[in-house]
């Protein structure tokens, strides 16, 4: 069974207690960055759980405890980096073990099954005749399963590495390893030339054999001792010549000097790596430059009402009053409005009540009642009470309209919805900003000196990289005044009426407020700086944000140094398209999440969705899918990971509530509720009209006809009141 990588992940982060940046990558041998606080492991794909966890954990130890300082400044004589790696292994692993006991199993198990498969290459060793610190190594690494032996002078070594608390322990240790070594080694020479006097005193009498203790130094690196007994032979091939137990024969430590048992073991380990493995690239989100991507209602509307006083006066010769029909009906249809709106206002205060007497609560007030004197001999409870409503949340609403080019077959009528929602804030006194996202806006189209395009984030390698002509224009706020309000609201309807393909409207649109792309990706990157700015504002509890749009955003790129990608020779940054060997990274927060892909539930919109719900968790999160009925399918079949074509029971059920209502909720990923609404009923008019002789069977169907129509609405109405209540 594979092992599940962003699980591991956070083992990780959850052992260091801190939200380290977690990286798999195809290395051969971990490492961990300590500036940055990242940790990069390689892709063990073919490592047991229990192996996985035993790796995961020394790695995290090392993060932990293991100092980024250059050790080698602390030192008195060079050590080789190998000694220091074993010592600090041991030691890094017992704190660990200590801070977490659940750990002791995996290291157990983790070590003898890598002990079983040989991965410190000991089948066929004699380990009495091992160097030291590989026989340090083995000890507390695979000690309860293989007899490690020490001589009594060599055990001092051990007890001391087992009771290390410090990386400065750790170095002390060493370099008295290395004072033995040295010293033992001379013992060794002096021994050796004794014999060989003796054997040139006793001529041809015999030989001597003289068997080397263990030692695996050579005199590189430390040159001759105050004695002047430690010296370079003459002859250039001796400090080459192998000793039979260990490294090289000759005299001092080299700094080159290894620990055979942790190289085998870094080299067995690189087979546990898939190095075909897919490789993920990680990719974070941007700083972005708010004040550059809103356009504020203030400034907006003043240029819309402009232009469309200039269309108006332009063809009033000729065509008369081009904004007459479009007029005409915005006033004709906020007056039916004004039931669905009183509508929704009552069910708001019905919810608000309910709510907050379910919170209410009674309190006696140490002050006699005396009404309730005369009770004194049955009744305890003689005191005046009074009772405690809590106040309820202050709420916001932020909605998100999609501006896009696919919406131009029911803009007109998802303004409607629009308006309908913000009337109902206006009248209850929520506070609210309603955003459109395009690609169409420029700064230049009010301020000719200003740039035709703007730097909307700042470059960084693998962040990603946002349109510099993505702006949220801000057509409606609260902050308006009310006869501002007014004349905002008919600009929205002029636009919308105007951008309606079924449209026989004459005037034109204002430059940059055609429909455009769909920078809905942008627009919830975006919202992690409108959120706390509109919340702060506004001193608010609870933000509902609303998304109303007809389909899924364009995709995105992200930077990359091409020096680190590529090994360009060049200090640039390219870019490449987000897609399927991306997976997004949250510092702030420390999720690290899946990798992007196709379907519904990893595509970018829903990641960068359940991205912005970590980062905000007192936000209500509420989409609006504006879709047909073949769209309802293709999209159900999607957030319920269903196949593609086929029948399903869960399917045929949702399409007879989908034609019952012409809506559904959906618990999708990101939000806290998602709405399909059907276009074909967003597009019919909601009107009662009968004969005047018209039967009561007639009536009776003209009212279930408009009822059935205004459906979608109700439902609509009813879930953002519950929502926001």
């Amino acid at each position: 069974m594979s092992v599940n990588h962003e699980v591991k992940g956070n083992l990780a982060k959850l052992l260091a207690t801190e939200n380290l940046v977690i990286e798999h990558k195809k290395v051969a041998t971990a490492s961990f960055d300590v500036v940055n606080r990242v940790l990069v492991l390689p892709i063990w794909d073919r490592a047991t759980s229990t192996v996985y966890d035993l790796l995961v954990g020394h790695e995290v130890g090392h993060a932990l405890y293991t100092p980024a300082d250059d050790w080698r400044e602390c030192l008195t004589q060079p050590i080789p980096p190998d000694y220091v790696n074993v010592i600090e292994d041991a030691r890094i692993e017992k704190l660990m073990k200590r801070k977490y006991p659940g750990l002791r199993k995996s290291f157990y198990q983790g070590y003898q099954e890598l002990n079983d498969a040989d991965f410190f290459s000991i089948a066929n060793e004699d380990m009495s005749k091992m160097s030291l610190i590989d026989r340090i190594n083995l000890h507390f690494k695979v000690g309860n399963f293989a007899l490690i032996p020490f001589s009594d002078e060599e055990q001092q070594f051990v007890e001391m590495t087992e009771e290390a608390e410090t990386f400065a322990d750790v170095l002390t240790i060493c370099e008295q390893i290395v004072t033995f070594l040295k010293d033992n080694y001379k013992e060794e020479q002096k021994i050796e030339s004794n014999a060989e006097v003796e054997i040139v005193q006793g001529g041809n009498g015999g030989s001597s054999e003289i068997q080397s203790s263990g030692s695996s130094f050579t005199n590189e690196g430390f040159g001759d001792d105050a004695d002047g007994e430690q010296k370079q032979s003459d002859n250039p091939t001796q400090g080459d010549e192998q000793s039979p137990t260990s490294g090289k024969k000759g005299g001092g430590p080299s700094e080159e000097e290894v620990s055979k048992t942790q190289r085998a073991f870094d080299s067995e380990l690189e087979s546990l790596t898939d190095v075909t493995a897919h490789e993920t690239d990680y990719v974070e989100l941007p700083k972005v430059h708010i004040d550059k991507v809103i356009v504020d209602h203030k400034v907006l509307n003043e240029y819309i009402s402009a232009k469309f006083q200039e269309e108006f006066l332009l063809k009033q010769k000729y065509w008369g009053d081009v904004f007459q029909d479009a007029d005409s009906e915005y006033r004709k249809y906020k007056q039916e409005a004004v039931k669905e709106v009183n509508y929704l206002v009552k069910e708001f205060e019905c919810k608000k009540s309910a709510d907050a007497y379910a919170r209410a609560s009674t309190s006696r007030t140490g002050v006699l009642d005396t009404k309730m004197l005369h009770t004194y001999k049955f009744n305890d409870d003689v005191f005046k009470k009074v009772s405690i409503v809590p106040d309820g949340k202050n709420h916001g609403l932020i909605f998100v309209l999609d501006w896009s080019g696919s919406m131009s077959d029911y803009l007109l009528d998802t303004v409607k919805q629009l308006l309908n929602l913000v009337w109902f804030c206006k009248k209850v006194q929520i506070p609210f900003e309603v955003y459109a996202f395009t690609y169409e806006w420029s700064d230049c189209f009010i301020d000719q000196e200003a740039p035709y395009s703007k730097k909307i984030c700042e470059r960084k390698d693998r962040h990603i990289l946002l349109h510099d002509r993505f702006s949220l224009l801000n057509f409606l706020s609260s902050r308006a005044k009310s006869k501002d309000f007014e004349r905002d609201c008919l600009n929205l309807w002029r636009l919308a009426t105007r951008e309606n393909r079924r449209s026989n409207a004459s005037y034109n649109i204002p430059n940059g407020l055609s429909l455009s792309g769909t920078p809905l990706n942008e627009s919830i990157i975006a919202l992690h700086d409108v959120i706390p700015m509109f919340k702060d504002r506004e001193h608010l509890q609870k933000v509902n944000v609303v998304i109303l749009t007809d389909g899924e955003g364009n995709g995105l790129t992200y930077n990359v140094d091409v020096r680190r990608k590529y090994g360009y020779d060049t200090d640039r940054l390219g870019t490449n398209t987000v897609y399927v060997n991306n997976a997004l990274r949250d510092r702030k927060t420390g999720h690290v999440y899946r990798n992007f892909s196709d379907d519904y539930n990893n595509s970018l919109t829903t990641i960068l969705l359940e991205n912005l719900k970590h980062n905000f968790p007192y936000v209500n999160l509420i989409g609006f899918r504006i879709m047909s009925g073949s769209e309802f399918s293709y999209l159900y079949r999607g957030i319920n990971d269903l196949q593609r074509w086929g029948d399903h029971p869960e399917l045929t059920n949702a399409l007879k509530h989908w034609r019952k209502f012409y809506s559904y909720e959906f618990n999708a990923i990101g939000y806290d509720a998602l709405y399909a609404l059907s276009s074909s009923k967003l597009n019919q008019e909601a009107s009662f009209e009968v004969a005047d002789n018209a039967s009561t069977a007639a009536i009776g169907k003209a009212f279930r006809d408009m009822m059935k129509t205004k459906r979608t609405s109700k439902k609509i109405l009813s879930s953002f009141a519950t929502l926001v209540s």
